[in-house]
């Protein structure tokens, strides 16, 4: 399956827009003892593996898409070592992906799901990760909030939104932005940002990470274990219903055989590349960013210093378009709406095949669901998910399939 790329006009300035000057008064500095403490904590840090059922155990699968044992992660399929995390809400966390100034992030590798999407320009994206069962001890860098969020996955998650920011309305009487969004919504009290006033514990500055000499504008971190320690202090932790998505361990019949999915994202990109991998049962992450001409390489955690591996890629198609209000003042770049509402096509990989399949969401509060050619719910396999989005009109991405 290949998606030609829109010939056109690509605004690289799109790339300025997210580098927003840095505000150190909005989220202090970590001490040098703490940032100490991160960096040395950093080499023990390993997801949580699943435990390998018992051989007389019976499998519990399928789960979902309605209902799920209570010991069961309802955004990946798999049982969870203490069921009690599973009554918090998740964390939507702003990650970077503006170059290879910012990889490896951290803390990508010890999420439910991550969404991937284009920004203002079409020339770039940007990540927002969601945490739910595992508990990183940090992950980011942390940057500024985007439609997708305000507009779609806070209400479909009912989450906790860590950010550091976000545009806002200098000139009276225009239309308003993301922060007037924010502060507008009716989740607001579950916004923890660094322009709201929140810095260290919940947000903090970590010098050096990924490396020496990393921009200002890429050290913020969020600390999970403090935010969810908020939530629960302002009575904020109640569950939401995550119910709509299938898992089952057998893989369902119809795929195509599938070694390796590029979405070639436009303008600068990134390249994202996700190979399978028969050993490990899960898709390999690979990234090369087209304007610094990097070579295609591994996506690895900072925490953890291994490459990223989904048992679910998603390429999700959904209706995009020019937002009326501006982004990047500067190089006045119109912000992007995406419209998660509906229904769609969408392509899952999973266990080294691919499905065409349907995407619907018709609740403003509910979780997407996917269909296969028949009407049925498609299973996705027990796991991590990564969300590809891609346009499917105005400056689509270029996607193909091997074979």
């Amino acid at each position: 399956m290949k998606r030609p790329i829109l010939i056109g006009l690509v605004l690289v300035l799109g790339l300025a827009a997210c580098q927003p000057k840095p505000t150190p008064t909005a989220t202090p500095t970590a001490t040098a003892a703490s940032a100490q403490s991160a960096a040395t904590a950093i080499p023990a840090m390993q997801p949580t593996p699943t435990a390998a059922p018992d051989a007389t155990e019976e499998s519990i699968y399928p789960v979902g898409p309605d209902s799920y044992p209570d010991d069961v992660d309802p955004l990946t399929g798999e049982r969870v070592d203490d069921p009690t995390v599973l009554a918090r809400r998740p964390l939507l966390i702003k990650v970077s992906n503006e170059s290879n100034a910012v990889r490896p992030q951290s803390g990508l590798s010890f999420t439910d799901h991550v969404w991937e999407y284009q920004m203002e320009g079409w020339a770039q994206v940007r990540y927002t990760a969601v945490l739910y069962n595992e508990t990183p001890q940090q992950i980011g860098s942390v940057r500024s909030t985007r439609l997708i969020d305000v507009e779609h996955l806070m209400d479909m998650y009912g989450g906790i939104l860590a950010t550091s920011g976000a545009s806002t309305n200098y000139h009276a009487g225009g239309p308003p932005r993301i922060n007037e969004m924010l502060r507008a919504a009716p989740w607001v009290s579950r916004v923890v940002d660094a322009d709201f006033g929140f810095g260290d514990p919940w947000l903090v500055r970590i010098e050096g990470v990924p490396r020496e000499g990393t921009a200002g504008w890429h050290t913020l971190f969020a600390i999970p274990t403090e935010i969810w320690k908020w939530a629960s202090e302002k009575d904020l932790d109640q569950t939401p219903d995550l119910s709509g998505l299938l898992f089952d361990e057998a893989v369902p019949s119809g795929g195509t055989p599938t070694t390796e999915a590029i979405i070639d994202y436009p303008g600068a990109g990134p390249k994202h590349t996700w190979k399978w991998d028969e050993a490990s049962g899960a898709w390999l992450s690979f990234t090369e960013f087209t304007d610094t001409t990097a070579e295609n390489a591994p996506d690895t955690d900072y925490l953890t210093g291994e490459q990223l591996a989904f048992e679910n890629v998603v390429v999700l198609y959904a209706p995009h378009s020019e937002a009326d209000y501006i982004e990047d003042e500067p190089n006045q770049l119109p912000g992007v709406r995406i419209d998660l509402s509906g229904e769609g096509e969408a392509v899952l990989l999973r266990d080294g095949q691919r499905y065409d399949v349907t995407w619907r969401r018709v609740n403003k509060e509910g979780m997407l669901r996917f269909f296969d050619a028949a009407g049925e719910p498609i299973a996705f396999k027990p796991g991590q998910t990564w969300f590809n989005v891609a346009a499917d009109s105005i400056f689509p991405p270029e996607v193909t399939f091997t074979p």
